[in-house]
């Protein structure tokens, strides 16, 4: 017997084993330690985007009118050093949140902000730097009450009912939606490749041309017209030539595809391959695609990028809240009801790749893992975050044995970890990162195979509600989108079916009949038939018959994509 099987077995009869019940799982420490190392690693590209895309809501950064505003340097600089704390901000968040799971839950469950809310939390509720009509110290007391209103639904057993009341075309679209929104962001220039840039004819363009052939776009105002001042931010331009010339943005497309062709290989590391190989190539000064050019800030960077291990201060993001919340009440709907989906669908699936759900989709601890959700969004809002949610990426330690809250905590060992070497983090550029997003918005436009594209109603509310969302850059707006129109078509059918006007049936031809009866059989079976979204990864899911006959989506598995 090894050293490592000698301590494995040794532990195994220890108090903490017997707590975390891992004999009864048949699980060891070092299976346990397998499982966090690769949950962890598959999902530590948040520790970078997150804060990336929060900053972009400017925070509590207050802009100069004078200096040029939002688009000044005194304001870029605040930009610069809310980033670096909001690095430290998603690691404790993670930490708490992946310790308490663990503790309370007892699933090999890690938990973090949730990818999409952020983008929603960001460019939807305070708008880019500020210019929405909810303050950023509005928009953390929202993410404070959605978290207490969800812990209050999940204790009264009241989370499944509310998240049936949206329409099936609608829950099924809005993964891929959000999805769309996400490969969007990844595409420009802010939070990721360059691919794609404004353009005053039609709104978007191919872009990825050299800083030299960029040419901004302002808003014509009053301002502009009368004492020509126009701020502009650096990233909203169109190109005047060199379109694909850009060094960055190919640099940003090789990462792109190195996740891509180690994610087919099943790599549960694809993320880092691709997030770490080009971080490091533009970590070189000198260089066309360097993250550190040779001016102001660019030595800014360098010079905290240098420092490798600091511990960043939380005086920008620390608890704050406000009594002003006026326009969040949109907002708080919909990140209750995607952190709904987000976690039911990744705790389902995980718990039942397991073997530890049951045909009803309830699983031991499931009250108190979907409390410890609810509290942690509540917890993440102390440090200004937006919604924190349990990650699909959990399911990469369940495929290397983890069974027990113990992978949980030395998940969050590891962002603790990671809280001492912000500078690190905070310099990992947004081309190294929108490779990452484009994936991740790939994997969570699965979701729309459950579609039943040949229910015009179904298909059109769907559609509209992905289509939208990355279109007019509002996750809400998507949803509204697709509820209100199929309320619209159902309604109006429903009325003229009163008058003997009803949909003809025989819409199906055989071949689809044969394929429903196929469908229908694996249900029974425990077959798998459609997707949801945990996180930021995509779980497919089991499908039972309800009063009606209509089909519903009730457990989850994850999907044979690794997870991210």
């Amino acid at each position: 017997m090894g050293l490592l099987a000698r301590f494995d077995r040794s532990f195994g009869s220890s108090p903490i084993a017997k707590f975390f019940k891992m004999e009864e799982r048949g699980t060891t420490f070092s299976t346990e330690v397998a499982g966090a190392s690769a949950t962890f690693l598959t999902m530590a590209y948040i520790l970078a985007v997150n804060p990336s895309i929060l900053a972009d809501s400017g925070g509590t950064c207050v802009p100069n009118e004078a200096d040029g505003g939002i688009h000044g340097p005194t304001y870029e600089n605040c930009l610069f050093k809310l980033r670096q704390q909001f690095v430290t901000a998603t690691a404790i968040g993670s930490m708490i949140a992946c310790i308490l799971m663990g503790l309370i839950g007892n699933l090999p469950i890690a938990l973090a902000p949730g990818m999409g809310m952020n983008a929603y939390f960001t460019y939807n509720v305070v708008g880019y730097r500020g210019t929405g009509t909810v303050t950023y110290q509005a928009a953390v007391t929202a993410v404070m009450i959605e978290g207490a209103i969800f812990f209050v639904l999940t204790l009264s057993g009241l989370r499944y009912k509310i998240i049936r009341l949206v329409p099936k075309p609608v829950r099924v679209a809005t993964p891929a939606g959000i999805g769309a929104f996400l490969a969007h962001l990844g595409l420009q220039t802010a939070e990721g490749i360059g691919a794609v840039v404004g353009d005053v004819v039609t709104a978007v363009d191919l872009g990825a041309c050299p800083p030299e052939n960029r040419v901004k776009i302002v808003a014509y105002d009053a301002l502009c017209r009368d004492q020509h001042i126009c701020p502009s931010d650096s990233n909203n331009y169109t190109c005047d030539g060199g379109v694909m010339t850009s060094g960055r943005t190919w640099l940003g497309i090789l990462g792109f595809m190195l996740i891509a062709i180690c994610m087919a290989y099943k790599s549960k590391m694809s993320f880092i391959y691709g997030i770490g190989l080009v971080t490091i190539v533009s970590w070189f000064r000198g260089t066309a695609v360097t993250y550190f050019p040779d001016d102001e800030a660019g030595d800014a960077r360098f010079d905290y990028f240098k420092k490798v291990v600091d511990i960043t201060g939380l005086d920008m993001v620390l608890a704050q809240f406000t009594s002003d919340l006026s326009n969040i009440g949109l907002a708080v709907f919909v990140m209750l009801y995607v952190d709904f989906l987000d976690t039911a669908g990744t705790l389902m699936g995980v718990t039942y790749s397991m073997g530890i759900m049951d045909e009803d989709g309830n699983f031991p601890g499931s009250t108190r893992a979907f409390s410890v959700d609810a509290l942690s969004s509540m917890i993440g809002s102390i440090f200004g975050l937006n919604t924190i949610t349990a990650y699909i990426e959990s399911g990469a330690g369940t495929e290397a044995g983890a069974r027990t809250g113990l992978t949980a905590i030395i998940v969050g060992f590891y962002f603790f970890l990671a809280i001492f070497f912000a500078p690190i983090l905070a310099s990992i550029p947004p081309w190294a990162m929108g490779g990452a997003l484009i994936l991740v918005g790939a994997l969570m436009a699965r979701s729309l195979e459950k579609l039943e594209w040949r229910r015009v109603t179904h298909a059109v509310s769907g559609f509209l509600t992905v289509i939208v969302m990355p279109l007019t850059y509002c996750i809400n707006k998507g949803l509204i989108a697709g509820i209100g129109s199929y309320v619209i078509m159902e309604g109006i059918i429903w009325i003229l079916s009163l008058f003997g006007l009803k949909v003809p049936d025989g819409g199906e031809d055989a071949e689809s009949a044969e394929t429903g009866a196929t469908k229908e059989k694996e249900a029974a079976k425990g077959g798998e038939s459609g997707l949801v979204v945990g996180g930021s990864g995509p779980v497919e899911v089991k499908v039972q018959k309800d009063s009606r006959g209509d089909e519903e989506d009730v457990v989850g598995e994850p999907t044979d994509m690794p997870a991210q």
